[in-house]
């Protein structure tokens, strides 16, 4: 069965975005509100953010670091304590997730201001959750959706490239872990609405950010507002966000975040961004279903934006046979989506594909080097 949670109910990405939110607490009739936000999303984003209305009690509130348990388990209490009737969560996709968590169990509106444009957070229905220490642990799902999503392009284009480049990662995964699943669909019969739609999109993330991610980075590092930028970030949280929205767990995730939450169990790793490790994970999905010709592309596209090709790039000094089935025995633990892939998954498959992975790689590296 496939429940479709398309999307934030409202939607405002121009550079007045901000000036909305007084008007829609007064529409609403709120008067107490819960802010949550990191230090340095609020930094970004204070000169945009318009002065709070009289008559509204703002519980201003910092976020410990990690969407764990812990913290969604304080910021709850948090809005019981204070009776709080709307939260507003600004910042990364951490913040972000568990802002909305907190709504969802304490059942109160949620407004999401993304500082970066690192994954779909912002817009999707769900949270991923992490111990303490860093390392996965799940993601839920939930009924309702944003109720207010708005973007200020100035606040992202000053945010660090990293998480940039990173969303560019992430995003890429939207149409490889979900193009099998299609595909085997699609031989079975012809596709339902709303997985033709998330199909489309997820189509739409690749040839977006396939065409334009050079040129965004280029106008980024340059401190240039262009079109070409501004549609990869609306494709990281916007397009990104429907994939999942309307094809539920089809679209979500498959083999490239599974290789993430496997990466998280290993210190090496911890320094990365969640873009960053799905983007070797893409790679490696993509080495499991033999579509070397991609792999390729993928490998022109890391090299150009650094993002992690190989096991040293993610930090292994020494990658080992070892190493290698280690991780791929972590991928294929019973509860991860990479079983969502319409063939058997096993560790010896994984690890095969992750050693041929660094095979093409060090091949495309010395050819690159050769050439040039």
């Amino acid at each position: 069965m496939i429940i479709s949670r398309i999307g934030p109910q409202q939607y405002l990405s121009n550079l007045d975005a901000y000036n909305y939110l007084p008007k829609y607490i007064r529409n609403n009739g709120y008067s107490r509100v819960l802010f949550l936000h990191g230090v340095k999303s609020l930094n970004a984003a204070k000169p945009y953010l318009p002065a709070w209305e009289p008559g509204v009690t703002v519980h201003d509130i910092y976020f410990n670091g990690e969407c764990s348990p812990e913290e969604i388990s304080r910021i709850r209490s948090l809005v019981r304590e204070n009776d709080i009737q709307l939260i507003i969560g600004l910042g990364g996709g951490k913040v972000l997730d568990t802002a909305k968590s907190a709504a969802h169990y304490e059942h109160r509106p949620i407004v999401t201001i993304p500082t970066l444009a690192s994954n779909c957070a912002p817009w999707s229905c769900l949270s991923v959750r992490y111990k303490e220490n860093g390392e996965h642990i799940d993601h839920e799902v939930y009924d309702n959706a944003t109720n207010l999503l708005l973007i200020n392009p100035k606040v992202i284009l000053n945010s660090p490239i990293d998480y940039f480049v990173a969303g560019i990662g992430d995003t890429l995964a939207k149409f490889y872990e979900s193009e099998l699943i299609f595909k085997d669909m699609e031989a079975k019969g012809p596709l339902n609405v709303a997985l033709t739609i998330s199909k489309q999109m997820s189509e739409n993330c690749k040839d977006v950010l396939l065409k334009n991610s050079v040129a965004a980075v280029r106008d980024m590092k340059a401190g240039k507002l262009t079109d070409e930028w501004l549609s990869v970030v609306e494709t990281i949280i916007c397009t990104a966000g429907t994939v999942g929205g309307w094809g539920d767990e089809y679209s979500r995730s498959t083999g490239s975040h599974s290789v993430h939450d496997a990466l998280t169990t290993f210190e090496e790793t911890k320094p990365l961004l969640h873009g960053e490790r799905v983007a070797y994970g893409n790679l490696v999905q993509l080495s499991l279903e033999k579509h070397f010709e991609e792999i390729q592309v993928l490998l022109k596209l890391y090299g150009t934006l650094k993002l992690p090709r190989s096991l040293k790039e993610l930090g292994f000094k020494a990658p080992s046979e070892k190493l290698v089935h280690q991780i791929a025995a972590e991928t294929v633990t019973p509860e991860k989506a990479i079983h969502l892939l319409p063939f058997k998954v096993t560790e010896p498959a994984v690890a095969e594909a992750i050693s041929r992975l660094e095979e093409i790689t060090d091949k495309y590296k010395t050819s690159v080097t050769i050439n040039n």
